[in-house]
């Protein structure tokens, strides 16, 4: 008796859809296992992240037919948003360093060059999980999206 209270004290609470998502980030399990279908757009929602209007058209064309697709296209928007961010915000630090140092700069772009492969990479994984069924929500931009999908 001991051993069940102490193995059910360990166990994280359940994730209901509905529910309010806690501000955490990571593998999230999700009540009802989403289809092979739900599975690949979730994971092209994922990886057409690549180009600028795939997860908004998924998002348009599949949202109200599976939450797991919804999340996932949501979760590539604002990634992408963030990464158009940075890319202007790392021009303008490049293009100020060329003008003022223009060895240093040359010196940094692989540095810049490691930060594309980063996200290159990132994609990749969150296209992986997704195809096997599984919402990985990102720091900040995922506990958003989960909350906004699943609490409607």
């Amino acid at each position: 008796m001991l051993n069940e209270n102490a193995k059910q004290t360990l166990e994280p609470p359940p994730v209901h859809i509905g529910s309010p998502a806690p501000l955490v980030w990571g593998d999230t399990e999700l009540s009802e296992s989403p289809t092979q279908d739900e599975r690949m757009w979730g994971m092209i929602a994922n990886a057409s992240a690549l180009f600028m209007v795939g997860p908004l058209l998924i998002l348009l064309i599949k949202s109200s037919e599976s939450k797991f697709v919804k999340f996932n296209a949501m979760q590539m928007i604002m990634v992408q948003v963030v990464c158009m961010a940075l890319s202007i915000a790392l021009q303008i630090v490049v293009f100020s360093m060329v003008v003022i140092m223009p060895t240093l700069a040359t010196m940094m772009l692989p540095f810049f060059s490691l930060i594309g492969l980063a996200m290159l990479a990132t994609l990749c994984v969150l296209a992986s999980k997704a195809y096997n069924g599984i919402a990985f929500r990102l720091p900040v931009l995922g506990p958003f999206a989960y909350t906004k999908t699943y609490a409607t």
